[in-house]
């Protein structure tokens, strides 16, 4: 049995305490999109948390081991996971960690929202845990999609103990604001998806319910750029120039050689 395959135990720090981290970038064939800067976020997330860290060559060569085994087709698009979790109790010692790859199929749920996302308000008392963190410790995340779903939706969105809003279960949040793009201050993940979008120039302020229906943009490595439609049931603007950049945006992502790396 393979490492990658091998169970991992269940009294480990990943399954009880959900203790791990993790990136999931776009491929379109062998080009994973936005590679670098996801791994540099891995790295940086680690670094910051005094943990040890895969080298790059190993993450390059998880991701290469899962293509070379399951080849795609040239323009096939699906979603590259690697996850580094601790399987043992020594936080400080690297052995503790594995380093897992998988190949997935992109959900339909965000095929289906690159077209547009029917957005719901979360309870403000649903808070991550860590936001600037991408763990797989991911309750909130998952019940957050829940409620979502189970009102009608698509994205639940977070909110501070005032009520702005923060970013989406699985997405970045951005409002359009005229133009010049505001991300919400603080409480959040820092977006690889966002952060090429913007390239910097988007401003810091709170999100409030009555700016994103002005205009508003969910973004992420599997749903791209996407204009919400709705904020709880009410019409979201979607200005042209919004959507224009969205396009092409996205139309870049699976295009420039710039914001993808082959495998």
């Amino acid at each position: 049995m393979s490492v990658d395959q091998a169970p991992v135990p269940f009294l480990s720090p990943a399954v009880q305490r959900g203790f791990g981290f993790f990136e999931t970038a776009l491929l379109a064939g062998r080009r994973a999109v936005l590679w670098e800067p996801h791994l540099d976020r891995m790295h940086r997330i680690l670094s910051g948390l005094d943990l040890p860290k895969p080298s790059r060559e190993s993450l390059n060569a998880a991701a290469r081991r899962v293509l070379d085994a399951s080849p795609p087709k040239p323009t096939e698009q699906r979603a590259l996971r690697l996850t580094w979790f601790a399987e043992g109790d020594d936080l400080d010692d690297p052995a503790s960690f594995r380093l897992e790859a998988h190949l997935t199929p992109i959900p339909e749920s965000r095929l289906a929202r690159r077209s547009g996302s029917h957005c719901v308000s979360l309870p403000p008392d649903l808070q991550r845990d860590t936001p600037a963190v991408k763990s797989t410790s991911y309750f909130a995340a998952v019940q957050g999609g829940r409620l979502a779903k189970k009102a009608g939706g698509d994205e639940g969105l977070f909110r501070s103990p005032n009520g702005t809003y923060l970013e989406g279960t699985t997405t970045g949040l951005a409002a359009w604001n005229g133009g010049t793009p505001v991300l919400a201050p603080k409480g959040v993940l820092p977006s690889v998806t966002a952060a090429a979008f913007f390239g910097g120039h988007a401003a810091l302020a709170p999100l409030t319910a009555e700016k994103l229906r002005e205009g508003a943009i969910l973004l992420g490595s599997l749903t791209m750029a996407t204009p919400i439609l709705t904020l709880d049931g009410a019409p979201c603007a979607r200005p042209p120039e919004m959507l224009a950049r969205i396009a092409e945006f996205n139309r870049r992502l699976l295009e420039d050689p710039a914001l993808g790396t082959e495998l």
